[in-house]
């Protein structure tokens, strides 16, 4: 009786843990698709609820500064995951700084809140004297401004404080606003530094609707690398017509020193001509009208190298603020001979993709491998983040505790003009004597030899040990040997010189033959790889157990290795190193394979011949 209710409490708690995953999932966001925009424009306001399931409405602030004329809802599940999207379209009513307060969220008894948002509305300037807009008469819905007919209108410039970019923007538009579609395009800064992100902007502006989609065709680019951040709508008044425009913006950097360009973009539209026609004829007239392009115009950059005074080693090329930088392991408890990976973060703004890869210091008592990494973008608001992941695998050759120095890592700042380092916490390793018993080496032993050195291990076992003991009956023995004693000594100390003058010397026949017990008994992929690592120790005298493989080939090479038979040892290397830490990749090979390729490798190795 006591078992069922067991099961009964166990099947309960897992009807709970799904409602208590659930609640615990909830997050709750809110953004704009616009921070700076004048009191013409509209702005979106997008409120995002990812996990929770049922009917719910978030809360909004109140917000004075707006007019909220729209909304819509947007619900989608995968896999009993649900996401909803609230949008809201808003009209700022005065032009200042706004504060959109947080969105709130009740559900599941718990509240949830958004970060405020601060947005900056300018007013739609035009110089003194400038006359109203006044409606024209149309037909259908398309509703044109033009100016009185009494005054000539008066081109609106840009407020002083609006910020650069956006400032280029309304004027290059105002240059253009007698022109029905026109596009413009502006950069953020005209003098980057390499791989500094700026953001470049183009707008389509449109006083007439056009007919169908109007496909856009992105930039060219020039020594520059470009990412699409985000896009926009909004409305401006030029020479008292009003237009509306699409916005795209984009984040580029500089490849390498020296001019660059962002080609023009363009858009292929169908104008409807005749605005004096009926909804029902715009309909039929809008076909018979040609295709037309419209181009924005390209915009020129001086790429500027980074200073070279105060440069440190740890700048792999990154420029701009507010990096992070962080490492961990996987585990810091192993035994030694094991593999623990390594993984180092950095995350900022910009495009860290182009930048060098971090190259790791001097690690004893550590064998290392080549470091990976892996870059992303990720875009926000406008603007773009950008992520860099290094990985690598480190092994303890020995018992004891490591520490890993902290790890430097520097970019340029082009504000304060410098350059800033930054640094990850050290770690630590505990490494136990390894349980590994099949070897040739024991690399936890730590027998202190009492001259500072350290005995890792034995590679000859000797037959006798004690043959020089004894002078004197060692002699009177040999005194009393025969003539036959003395020519059989003769013959073998003649078979010890032709066997000297071999290339095989006789460690490297104990080596091959040692080796060769090693492999047949080999079931691993890491006994094989022990076992090559004997033979090479006693045949060319290369420790394999803390240097990188480029180093062992280098060795080998010194020592009078054949390069083939280097490339040949690479290669086996390489598959013995990646069936020991990546086991699933290695499926199709298996232990007794490698195991033959490392003896057939030995054989050529101990003649010196070529393969």
């Amino acid at each position: 009786m006591r078992k069922h209710w067991c099961i009964l409490l166990f099947l309960f708690t897992l009807l709970l843990f799904p409602a208590a995953s659930a609640a615990n999932a909830v997050s709750l966001t809110a953004s704009v698709n616009k921070t700076v925009l004048t009191t013409e424009d509209e702005l979106l306001l997008t409120v995002t609820v990812d996990g929770a399931a049922g009917d719910f409405t978030p809360q909004l602030p109140s917000m004075p500064s707006f007019n909220i004329y729209g909304s819509s809802i947007a619900r989608q599940i995968i896999n009993s995951h649900a996401t909803t999207t609230f949008e809201y379209v808003m009209v700022p009513r005065f032009a200042g700084k706004a504060v959109i307060g947080p969105v709130t969220l009740n559900y599941a008894n718990k509240t949830y809140k958004t970060d405020p948002i601060t947005v900056t509305v300018y007013r739609t300037g035009s110089a003194p004297g400038a006359s109203s807009p006044t409606p024209a008469k149309t037909g259908g819905n398309i509703d044109t401004a033009v100016p009185a007919p009494q005054q000539k209108p008066v081109t609106a410039q840009a407020p002083a404080d609006m910020p650069p970019l956006e400032r280029s923007l309304y004027n290059l538009a105002a240059r253009n606003g007698d022109k029905d579609y026109f596009m413009v395009a502006a950069i953020s800064n005209n003098h980057p530094y390499v791989n500094q992100t700026v953001t470049l902007a183009v707008r389509f502006y449109y006083a007439r609707l056009f007919a169908g989609n109007a496909p856009y065709a992105d930039p060219s680019i020039s020594n520059l690398f470009m990412e699409l951040v985000g896009s926009s709508e909004g409305r401006q008044t030029i020479s008292g017509k009003t237009y509306s425009y699409i916005e795209r913006r984009y984040a580029v950097s500089g490849v390498t020193a020296g001019p660059a360009e962002a080609g023009a973009a363009s858009v292929k539209y169908i104008p409807m001509g005749n605005v004096h026609l009926s909804v029902f004829d715009r309909m039929f007239a809008a076909v018979s009208q040609e295709p037309k392009t419209v181009k924005s115009n390209a915009v020129s950059l001086t790429i500027r190298p980074t200073p070279q005074a105060g440069k440190p080693k740890s700048f792999y090329g990154a420029v701009g603020s507010g990096y992070s930088i962080s490492a961990s392991l996987d585990r810091d408890e192993v035994e030694a001979g094991e593999a623990v990976n390594l993984t180092v973060n950095v995350n900022g703004p910009g495009n860290l993709k182009p930048t060098a890869d971090l190259k790791l210091p001097a690690l004893p008592g550590f064998k290392v491998y080549d470091v990976a990494s892996n870059a992303g973008t990720v875009p926000n608001n406008g603007t773009l983040k950008s992520y860099k992941i290094f990985k690598t695998v480190i092994v303890p050759v020995s018992s004891g505790t490591y520490t890993i120095p902290a790890l430097d890592w520097s970019y340029f700042d082009p504000a304060a003009k410098e350059y800033r380092t930054i640094r990850t916490k050290p770690l630590e390793i505990e490494a136990t004597p390894s349980s590994k018993t099949d070897t040739g080496f024991d690399f936890a032993a730590q027998a202190d030899l009492g001259n500072g050195f350290r005995q890792l291990g034995r590679d000859i076992r000797y037959l006798k040990s004690d043959l020089a003991q004894g002078d004197t009956t060692f002699l009177a023995g040999l005194a009393k040997l025969d003539m036959a004693s003395y020519l059989f000594a003769a013959l073998l100390l003649t078979a010890g010189v032709f066997a000297l003058m071999d290339k095989q010397t006789l460690a490297g026949k104990r080596a091959l033959s040692r080796a060769r017990a090693q492999l047949k008994r080999a079931a691993t992929e890491e006994a094989v790889s022990d076992a090559l690592s004997v033979y090479l120790q006693v045949r060319y005298g290369v420790h394999t157990a803390s240097l990188p493989l480029r180093d062992i080939s280098a060795s080998l090479k010194k020592r009078g290795c054949p390069p083939d038979l280097i490339k040949h040892f690479e290669s086996l290397w390489q598959h013995l190193d990646a069936a020991r830490f990546a086991p699933a990749a290695m499926q199709r090979q298996n232990a007794a394979a490698l195991a033959r390729q490392a003896e057939e490798l030995m054989k050529k190795m101990d003649k010196g011949g070529r393969i």
